[in-house]
């Protein structure tokens, strides 16, 4: 099945930078299981990779630390999210700055700094398999996959952008921010100069 090009924002983010970001939350994750288990003797996790290949992801309680860094992450909420994506343009493609205020208040842990450079710049077209998605294109729950993720929207999204009085064709104005849940990602886009913040997703009934 070919794909669309569709009028929205859609950001590559490459496989090297994708790795360092799936490091990223590996990291955090590690750090909130073992915080708990040495602070309160357990911890509830979900095991993302579960025997049962019919299961997507199961909980566990977890009295020991795992073996596997990686394999088990934390419960974030029903919903999942936590883990915040901004992006503006850069001379080199697109930066991309990554934080977590809630999951660190929440579990009292010092995150590491997530800040890269990705080649890609921010396309105004977004190339969607028909059969995909619902106006916003995210790695789901924040997994991120092996190789390229993106993360964009389109739509009706993208047509709410379009009539924003700051809209321009051009990125650079513009932060784009995301929050990847497991039921959908929030999705908002700040004009830089003005200050000025356009929820794309407030609407949205979750």
């Amino acid at each position: 099945m070919s794909k669309k090009h569709l009028p929205g924002i859609q950001i590559r983010i490459d496989e090297s930078n994708s790795q360092r970001i799936r490091k990223w939350l590996s990291d955090i994750d590690w750090q909130i299981i073992s915080d708990r288990i040495e602070k309160n003797g357990s911890i509830t996790a979900r095991d993302y990779q579960p025997p049962d290949s019919s299961l997507s992801s199961t909980f566990h309680h977890l009295e020991e630390l795992p073996t596997e860094p990686g394999r088990f992450r934390p419960h974030y909420g029903d919903v999942g999210g936590g883990f915040e994506y901004y992006l503006r343009s850069h001379p080199q493609g697109a930066k991309l700055i990554g934080t977590c205020e809630r999951v660190s208040f929440f579990y009292k842990i010092t995150p590491p700094p997530l800040e890269l450079i990705l080649p890609n710049k921010i396309d105004i077209q977004v190339f969607q398999e028909p059969s995909e998605w619902g106006s916003f294109i995210y790695p789901h729950d924040n997994q991120f996959v092996d190789g390229e993720n993106i993360l964009g929207f389109y739509g009706n999204f993208f047509r709410d952008f379009h009539a924003w009085e700051w809209y321009s064709e051009d990125t650079e104005p513009f932060e784009f921010q995301f929050v990847p849940m497991s039921i959908g990602c929030l999705v908002r886009v700040l004009h830089i100069e003005s200050n000025t913040l356009l929820d794309l997703t407030k609407d949205v009934d979750w």
